[in-house]
């Protein structure tokens, strides 16, 4: 059922959602994998929690998920997620620091390469402040703009996950 409303919200926002299908387990797990302990994750386009999840699965008990998603109906998906250390919040992740202090780390699956110049250069500027930055993308030519921002700029491919994807890890130096 996720499938058929995750392809049905892509057909109505294919810019907002970015892709037509949600992330695989394999993409779910390298992304949660990049963490590396951090327990404060702020989670930009969270989705139907593919991601959320594996992110769970890895955050200190102690730890906190706040997850932004502009899609209602992926919020309602979001939210069937029963983990006192996620919270869910309905807007645009450029409002993050309204309602996060922490930027400890963040993982984001937004679709910034169909993002016009403006809304891209916002979120990078905000995602710039974070310790660490896991960026999803369906093409592996943002490396140079992420290298604007962060000095350590990694790339990961994951081949299985429909499309393949590249996971973008970068960090600014200590």
């Amino acid at each position: 059922m996720k499938y058929l409303r995750f392809v049905y919200e892509f057909l109505k926002y294919p810019k907002q959602v970015g892709t037509f299908t949600q992330s695989s387990k394999a993409l779910a797990k390298k992304m949660a994998e990049q963490i590396n302990g951090s327990p404060y994750i702020v989670e930009f386009g969270a989705g139907t929690g593919s991601v959320t999840k594996e992110i769970l699965k890895r955050l200190p008990e102690n730890g906190r998920l706040t997850c932004f998603e502009i899609n209602p109906e992926f919020c309602r998906c979001l939210e069937k997620i029963r983990d006192s250390r996620l919270k869910v919040i309905n807007d645009d992740a450029r409002n993050c620091e309204h309602y996060v202090n922490n930027l400890d780390c963040i993982v984001s699956g937004l679709p910034l390469a169909l993002f016009n110049k403006s809304k891209k250069q916002s979120i990078l500027s905000i995602t710039s402040k974070s310790k660490r930055y896991i960026q999803l993308q369906y093409t592996p030519f943002l490396g140079k703009k992420m290298k604007r921002y962060f000095s350590d700029v990694k790339l990961k491919f994951v081949s299985r996950n429909l499309p393949p994807a590249f996971i973008y890890v970068c960090s600014a130096s200590p």
